[in-house]
């Protein structure tokens, strides 16, 4: 009895030098090791010669959710993407409002662009999303071509 008392009382005395062995390569857990390491600093870019101008979503100070160009062929098949947008807005805010764009590029393609953006919102409607929360809107931008966007408030 006395044997095993004196080997555990060895143990019991080695721990927290075998403690501090196994933990010296450890690396303290803190805010830098989940925060991604700032980026390298690069020069800042020569001048451009003439700014772009601005495209009609960023002149209105906001970014769309959806853009559809319902002037092309791809145009078409923008169910699924329109389906999969509403669904993380609604995730995100389910009070949330959208605006649904007409975009022509003369004010003679303005009746097709209101079409068009009718035909988008029947599909939100579709999704689930109550008209009331629905806003249409119509819009021409020369040199723009003709599509829906969907804005969320």
């Amino acid at each position: 009895m006395k044997r095993s008392y004196q080997i555990w009382r060895g143990w019991t005395r080695c721990a927290p030098l075998l403690a501090a062995l196994a933990l010296a390569g450890c690396k303290l857990v803190d805010q830098r090791t989940f925060a991604p390491a700032p980026e390298a600093k690069t020069p800042a870019p020569a001048p451009a010669a003439a700014p772009a101008a601005p495209s009609p979503a960023e002149s209105e100070g906001r970014r769309a959710l959806v853009t559809i160009d319902t002037g092309t062929a791809q145009g078409a098949s923008y169910q699924g993407l329109l389906r999969v947008a509403v669904r993380a807005a609604e995730l995100r805010d389910p009070n949330v409002q959208y605006d649904v764009v007409g975009l022509a590029p003369t004010s003679a393609d303005a009746k097709s662009a209101e079409q068009d953006a009718a035909t988008v919102m029947r599909s939100i409607i579709a999704d689930g999303v109550p008209a009331a929360r629905i806003h249409l809107g119509l819009r021409t931008a020369p040199g723009s071509t003709r599509q829906v966007r969907v804005y969320v408030r």
